[in-house]
């Protein structure tokens, strides 16, 4: 991992998730790009700070954003970081994935508040978009974590078809923790599998990863994330990773996302992984892959 790219409103989470990075960094001695950006109404997107700065409202708030930037670089977690600011002024979305792409990014984290009421209407929105289409890993903060460590990190899967075929970009970050791996298969009413099919299948995909410090678990619940809550919570981890599609439009309306649900709503870090379309025979539960 070389390059990290984290947002930042310069709020208390989005802090919380600068803090993260910083700790990933360090221990991998990763570049870390901290991004601002000011939505800014402009004609001309390609000259949008030249034509911004020479107004009285472009001064105002370009003081402000260099005056929070130098705060947030005095605290002490940024100490000893190869850490660099950038300002763009396009929408939230759109220039954090422009950035990853320009800056050949590995992994973003993005702070996101609670789960649930207005926050996550406001704060959310943006979080959700960068997790549903962003090409690298996004790693998803809430809380502080003043050590970020994770020794016990669940991969919720189907375990079928793309999930072997995407699995090397968690399990990259899942290695450079050294952690233990929770192979976690949830079970629904709608989606049955036997017992047996279902350990054959998890056993296909560690043999393949040839995996080594792992777990497998078996979890029967009426939805996917909630089975994965569940999982969560009794394996006592520390980090819930997961793939995701990144449907849009009628295809997100049909199926909804399994992976923006567990991210709106668990209470630890996720990192979700967005599963490149490949040609690959059809499977029956294909429905159960995270989406």
């Amino acid at each position: 991992m070389k390059k990290i790219l984290v947002p930042t409103d310069f709020s208390e989470c989005a802090t919380h998730a600068t803090e993260v990075a910083a700790s990933i960094a360090k221990k991998t001695g990763a570049r870390l790009y901290i991004l601002h950006v000011l939505d800014i109404p402009v004609y001309d997107r390609n000259d949008g700070l030249s034509t911004f700065q020479n107004t009285a409202e472009g001064i105002f708030w370009l003081k402000l954003v260099k005056k929070r930037f130098k705060e947030l670089f005095a605290m002490p977690f940024l100490e000893g970081v190869n850490a660099v600011e950038v300002l763009q002024f396009h929408g939230v979305y759109e220039t954090v994935a422009t950035q990853a792409a320009e800056h050949d990014i590995d992994l973003i984290v993005m702070g996101s508040h609670g789960d649930s009421g207005a926050h996550e209407v406001f704060i959310g929105s943006n979080t959700e978009k960068v997790v549903r289409l962003a090409e690298c890993p996004v790693l998803t903060i809430k809380e502080r974590i003043e050590d970020f460590n994770p020794k016990n990190v669940v991969f919720a899967s189907n375990f079928y078809g793309e999930a072997k075929d995407n699995f090397e970009k968690l399990f990259r970050f899942v290695k450079a923790f050294d952690a233990h791996l929770h192979l976690v298969k949830v079970i629904t009413p709608d989606h049955f599998e036997s017992t047996p099919y279902t350990e054959k299948s998890i056993q296909e995909f560690v043999d393949e990863w040839k995996l080594k410090n792992y777990t497998m678990h078996i979890f029967n619940e009426r939805t996917i994330h909630a089975g994965i809550h569940e999982a969560s919570e009794r394996i006592g981890a520390d980090l819930i990773t997961m793939e995701t599609h990144g449907r849009t439009g009628l295809s997100r309306f049909f199926y909804g996302s399994q992976t923006e649900s567990v991210v709106n709503h668990a209470n630890m870090p996720v990192l979700s992984v967005k599963i490149q379309d490949l040609k690959r025979e059809y499977s029956p539960f294909s429905a159960l892959t995270s989406d």
